[in-house]
């Protein structure tokens, strides 16, 4: 799973949260980093909270390679542990139904 977060303490209490569901969690603190990590690892999913997540998402549609994964945004209302759990559960449920696994 790809965290991509240009906000440090955002950033880190994402990644902790996930670390401590087990997932394994490559960090990036740029559009263009998140892009290279994308490239590099395939994650299964994404969770952003980029300043400029619009061209972080437009780079991604561009790429046959990531145009499929799914991203999720933290917006206030997933902003809480417990939300962004549940989001991430949703998300992934749903591409596993939609066979992406």
């Amino acid at each position: 799973m790809l965290v991509a977060d240009d906000d440090t303490d955002s950033n880190a209490r994402c990644e902790a949260i996930l670390a401590a569901l087990h997932f394994a969690v490559a960090p990036a603190r740029s559009a263009d980093e998140a892009v290279r990590v994308m490239q590099a690892l395939r994650p299964d999913l994404v969770v952003t909270h980029l300043r400029d997540e619009g061209s972080f998402r437009q780079q991604l549609g561009a790429n046959s390679a990531t145009a499929d994964v799914p991203v999720i945004t933290v917006t206030p209302e997933t902003e809480a542990p417990e939300a962004l759990i549940e989001e991430i559960r949703r998300v992934l449920r749903s591409t596993k139904l939609a066979g992406r696994h």
